[in-house]
């Protein structure tokens, strides 16, 4: 979705919500448990301290939560994106969807041009995630696509202002997205500094292996034999695939540490198992498995060059 859209905010919200399958409301409803009457003929209704959070497009509740949960609707979020990006030219709307029934939901804001970190081409992106059955806040962070290799790697903050719980404190977050939104442009310039160090800094067969092994817990050098024989043919499979694409990436980008790190994130973006539903590979590269297993890489060579991102 990265042609421009024209409007007022109202018009512009609605195109929106529909094409990115975001247009339906959570309805959160008090539950109740039926018991059997005391005269033992009839069914009362005993209210429970939960609410259903019911999804009108899917039809059916897809969590409960305590009375203290706040709600927040897509509706909501993409209108206040909209203000947000309103200050920004050329800045738009190109990604987003609906993960398992609506549990979640993320938001992509493509931000102009690219960055370039060696003969690479990296289109940005701050995406928006949110949960709509409590199981996470509400967050703001960066994504970038690798544009040779389709590498798709994110990174949220950890920050407390970047981050909110659904509690009364959400409303305020949501209202100052056009200031989230200019933290975030401005730290995308500092993860994109950081690859800049990655692919100037030379790798070694040694940091390869380290790498696997903090990855998949074992690896060819350092493991011994009798204990890596041990491994399940599944489990030996998947580090031979992470290295397979570690030297894919090393021999287009080159032996060092940006081939290195992209190693990982072709493996995440392609071939690690992921969720098998509508957007479970994305739902697990922004707030599941595979996003874990991308910060780990981005720690150790970041590690390996000195640096600490404060995101």
């Amino acid at each position: 979705m990265t042609n421009l859209i024209v409007g007022s905010v109202e018009e512009k919200k609605e195109l929106i919500l529909k094409k990115l399958g975001l247009d339906f409301t959570i309805v959160k409803s008090q539950m109740y448990v039926n018991v059997k009457s005391e005269d033992g003929f009839g069914v009362d209704q005993v209210e429970t301290p939960y609410f259903g959070l019911y999804n009108d497009k899917a039809k059916k509740v897809i969590n409960s939560v305590k009375d203290s949960y706040h709600v927040s609707q897509n509706a909501q979020i993409v209108e206040m994106v909209l203000k947000g990006i309103e200050d920004f030219g050329d800045i738009r709307i190109s990604n987003g969807g609906s993960i398992h029934d609506g549990r979640k939901v993320f938001i992509q804001i493509e931000i102009d041009g690219f960055a370039r970190v060696g003969n690479d081409k990296i289109k940005r992106f701050i995406t928006v995630l949110d949960s709509n059955d409590g199981s996470s806040g509400l967050s703001v962070g960066i994504g970038d696509l690798t544009m040779s290799c389709a590498n798709q790697f994110f990174k949220f903050y950890k920050a407390g202002e970047m981050k909110s719980k659904h509690t009364g404190k959400l409303g305020a977050m949501i209202y100052e997205f056009p200031a989230l939104i200019s933290m975030a442009l401005s730290n995308s310039m500092k993860l994109v500094d950081a690859y800049k160090t990655f692919e100037r800094t030379p790798c070694t067969n040694e940091l390869v292996h380290t790498m696997v092994h903090n990855i998949v817990g074992f690896d060819r050098m350092f493991t011994p034999k009798d204990v890596l024989e041990a491994k399940t043919g599944k489990a030996k499979a998947n580090m031979d695939n992470l290295y397979r694409n570690i030297e894919t990436e090393t021999n287009q980008k080159g032996f060092n540490l940006w081939g290195l790190h992209s190693g990982v994130t072709r493996w995440t973006t392609h071939d690690k198992q992921a969720p098998n539903r509508n957007n479970g590979r994305i739902e697990s590269i922004i707030s599941g498995t595979n996003y874990k297993v991308n910060q780990k890489s981005l720690d150790f060579v970041l590690k390996q060059v000195g640096l600490e991102l404060a995101m």
